[in-house]
């Protein structure tokens, strides 16, 4: 019985983020996930308690952001020659793959510039302590009190998160040139901040 439970709750679980993925987070209700799942909305009710929990419950159980060591591959010592605005520059193009990497992570992403829920405010929450690890790790690999990472971070990354949102379904040509002229401007004004 324990395992049956189990296996519906991960159906549940995999039917909410199919729907978000494949058709978007205004599809996402109860009566559309228990179709995509094969079981009873009361199910979802007895196990989730509802859509809020649900929610948490997938936000809890899906892997949705990258980890510091997926962004900085470098030692201290490997930093050592590369100067920052270059190093910065290669984070936010290390970034932009991550995040290009995980199609559901996008989706909610831009349901949260809609609207807030638990899924949104999780990941919201995980996007922040993470970011808050990856300035850590730089202001350890390079001594410049005078220049605000986090704050120049901050910036950038809310530029290429808006971009990458808006063109999450565009024609790869059409993102190359947003890109292309987002990456030229992000280094010219990183040069210019360090300078």
């Amino acid at each position: 019985m324990k395992r049956s439970r189990i296996l519906t709750e991960q159906r549940i679980l995999d039917a909410l983020g199919k729907i978000l993925l494949e058709q978007g987070y205004a599809e996402i209700g109860i009566n559309a996930i228990s179709r995509q799942a094969g079981c009873d909305k009361v199910l979802i009710y007895r196990y989730f308690g509802g859509m809020a929990e649900l929610l948490l419950a997938f936000a809890q159980t899906t892997s949705l952001w990258w980890e510091v060591d997926e962004i900085i591959t470098e030692s201290a010592a490997e930093c050592a020659d590369i100067p920052l605005p270059d190093f910065l520059q290669l984070l936010l193009n290390r970034y932009v793959e991550a995040l290009e990497s995980r199609p559901l992570t996008l989706e909610i992403m831009a349901w949260e510039m809609s609207s807030q829920n638990n899924l949104t405010q999780h990941l919201s929450r995980v996007r922040s302590e993470s970011g808050m690890q990856l300035v850590k790790r730089i202001r350890l690999y390079y001594q410049q009190p005078n220049i605000d990472i986090g704050g120049v971070l901050g910036v950038f990354g809310a530029a290429v998160n808006y971009l990458i949102i808006r063109t999450r379904n565009q024609s790869l040509q059409y993102k190359t040139e947003e890109w292309w002229r987002l990456q030229q401007t992000i280094a010219k004004l990183l040069q210019s901040y360090a300078d």
